[in-house]
């Protein structure tokens, strides 16, 4: 007979420890139907169906998590965290850094830091030079950014080294990493063709994203962290981590934890550890990761024959007291020390003050100024790899400070430089990269005049101003301030000037830093201050290369002094940029014209001339570039042309006679 579902589940969970006779006498079924279904059971499966069973048993996993890993991104789970993106802005051929690439790393805090904006061609053409910059905060020229940042001061030296090739410096600099990211940003890099890498890093070991006194830490073992962060380019990976972080912290703000405040700065979220001593385990543990990734990195870029330049990184030791004094370590106390160096130094005994300013750096319990041992390791990976090459940042720096000791002299605060700082960055990496390009090419680059790239940076009161508001916010708190938080400068600060203003809300009120510069320069205009107006287009032009306007402003303000030597290459640049903008092929036009280049002032005027005919000015111009060339029917013609739009325009009459009387000579 048959046998019901119950009794078969009976029989499958007693038949090892019961006789056939038990359960049939239990069930009330013959003992034959009992042990025929026994037997059945206990019949292995064939190879095929088993084969099957296992691999439908593990696909179902396995299925779920690509449907999930599918649908995340089709829901751009946490949105793009690919290192480069395409900006979006009139022309399509450009990247940038992606303003979201840090979500990678940032789980714990919600703060994400952006990195700088540099677009460069997303084909690399033949004649193209890249190099690209790593690094931390410094990196990226915090406060300032744009303008700011030391590698627009390489890529101006590269691209006056080298005319004939199409120079790009891309700065992927994000505040509060580590070389952890940096190690994560290799593989992205190496798609984009580098021909040299320059890294600025090393401050942020300890609290930067995966740093071992950071709430983002996932432990001391380079190699693991280095597998986690190739995990967590998949969305699904992502997820799993928000949910377990995510119920972390309400486990914490549910039974009595430490929940992170979150109008807290980027500096105070991330912090795990506020007190870790010198050549303690957390410290060596810290200097064995940078050691390793570091080395990681070179030698991934050895793989593909790739340079890669290292600076030794500098801190403010004279001016900077320590912010955390351990006094119960085994270490003596960083304050006296610093008091020490101070006494040391105005005594005039300055290589001992130099000695003690770095110990009391490098015994400052909250580690946010990298200790000596990290350009000790710079230096070390750059000697053992045959591509890897030591700049010396830190001692160009100290070579422009009073008594070979760094300060405000070339600092803001405790480690972010000054436009001199920067731009003495700028010029370190500058030096040893046309050291290279010299030993490749076998020629000689001599720069003689290095305050030209300085003025080049066309750095303005606006950027300056930007760059007092970002720092006052910050030292109104952590770690600035470790006590009870002063009230906000920014709730009663009057500007002190219309520029101070637009700073202002720059920082504080989400006016962007382009449409800012543009206002700048607007009120210079407006007051008369014409140089200042043009170096504030200059300064927007830096950052946006795929824009024609701001070199059209800047020509038009040449132009309306009769500066027509200035304006001209910022024309022909926009020409570049924009051939069929009416304006520039005009004045172009007229440039050629005053220069006597008739056979080169015709195409640009007849070009203007298609694109806007109506222009009088531009007429009136073409008009006499053909009655230079002797073409005087044309002229006149053109001049008729003029005539008809603007019968009163002044000279046109005259002209207009002029040309009558020569044909009709030439006639008779």
């Amino acid at each position: 007979m048959a046998l019901s579902n119950k009794a078969k589940s009976y029989i499958q969970k007693h038949h090892k420890k019961k006789s056939v006779k038990e359960i049939a006498e239990i069930l009330k079924l013959e003992t034959a139907d009992v042990q025929a279904y026994i037997d059945e059971i206990k019949t292995p499966l064939p190879l095929k169906k088993k084969i099957a069973f296992y691999t439908i048993t593990f696909s179902i996993p396995v299925l779920f998590f690509v449907i999930l890993e599918i649908i995340l991104r089709s829901t751009n789970y946490l949105g793009n965290t690919d290192l480069f993106i395409d900006p979006k802005i009139p022309t399509d051929e450009y990247l940038i850094p992606n303003p979201n690439f840090a979500a990678r790393y940032f789980f714990y805090t919600n703060v994400i830091p952006n990195p700088s904006i540099d677009v460069f061609l997303a084909h690399k053409p033949k004649n193209g030079y890249r190099v690209f910059a790593m690094g931390g905060s410094s990196a990226a020229g915090y406060p300032y950014g744009f303008n700011g940042t030391y590698s627009r001061v390489v890529n101006d030296v590269l691209q006056d080294a080298m005319p004939d090739k199409t120079v790009e410096v891309v700065n992927v600099g994000i505040s509060a990493i580590n070389s952890y990211t940096l190690y994560d940003q290799v593989d992205e890099i190496l798609q984009h063709q580098p021909d040299a890498i320059m890294i600025y890093a090393g401050h942020n070991e300890f609290y930067g994203a995966l740093g071992v006194g950071s709430n983002e830490n996932l432990g001391g073992f380079p190699g693991f962290v280095r597998f986690y962060l190739k995990l967590q380019r998949f969305k699904t990976f992502l997820f799993l981590r928000t949910i377990i972080v995510d119920s972390g912290k309400w486990f914490a703000a549910t039974f009595g934890g430490e929940v992170p405040n979150e109008n807290a700065t980027l500096m105070e979220r991330i912090i795990n550890s506020r007190s870790i001593e010198l050549d303690s385990p957390k410290h060596q543990l810290a200097m064995i990761q940078f050691e390793s990734n570091l080395s990681a990195i070179v030698e991934e870029f050895q793989s593909r024959n790739v340079p890669v330049f290292i600076g030794s990184v500098a801190s403010n030791l004279k001016d900077h007291p320590p912010f955390v004094d351990i006094t119960n370590g085994e270490q003596p106390s960083a304050l006296q020390t610093y008091r020490k160096a101070q006494a040391s130094y105005y005594n005039e005994n300055y290589s001992d003050a130099s000695d003690e300013f770095r110990l009391a750096k490098d015994l400052d319990g909250l580690k946010f100024r990298a200790p000596t041992e990290i350009n000790e390791i710079i230096q070390s990976v750059s000697e053992r790899y045959p591509n890897a090459y030591y700049v010396p940042v830190e001692e160009k720096m100290e070579s422009i400070s009073p008594n070979g000791i760094i300060g405000f002299n070339v600092m803001l605060e405790h480690l972010h430089p000054n436009q001199e700082g920067y731009f003495s960055i700028g010029k370190s990496f500058s030096e040893e990269l046309l050291g290279l390009l010299e030993n490749e090419e076998n020629t000689e680059y001599t720069i003689t005049d290095w305050n030209k790239y300085l003025e080049q940076m066309h750095f303005t009161d606006f950027d300056h101003r930007i760059g007092w508001h970002r720092v006052a916010t910050l030292k109104q708190g952590f770690p600035f301030v470790q006590g009870q938080k002063p009230t906000p400068y920014q709730l009663n600060y009057q500007p002190i000037h219309p520029v101070d203003s637009l700073a202002f809300d720059a920082v504080h009120r989400s006016l962007d830093w382009d449409k800012g510069k543009v206002a700048a320069a607007q009120y210079y205009q407006s007051a008369g201050q014409i140089d200042k107006a043009i170096d504030e287009y200059l300064g927007l032009a830096r950052n946006q290369p795929w824009n024609d306007s701001p070199y059209v402003f800047a020509a038009r303000l040449y132009l309306d002094r009769n500066q027509f030597e200035e304006a001209e290459p910022l024309l022909r640049k926009a020409f570049e940029i924009n051939p069929d903008e009416a304006f520039i092929t005009k004045m172009l036009g007229a440039i050629e014209l005053n220069k006597g280049n008739t056979q080169k002032a015709i195409p640009l005027l007849e070009k203007s001339r298609s694109i806007n005919p109506n222009d009088v000015q531009m007429l009136y111009n073409l008009s006499g570039a053909y009655g230079t060339n002797r073409e005087f029917e044309k002229a006149l013609q053109v001049a008729r042309e003029a005539q008809r739009i603007s019968p009163s325009f002044p000279g046109l009459r005259e002209w207009m006679a002029q040309l009558n009387q020569i044909i009709q000579s030439r006639q008779n």
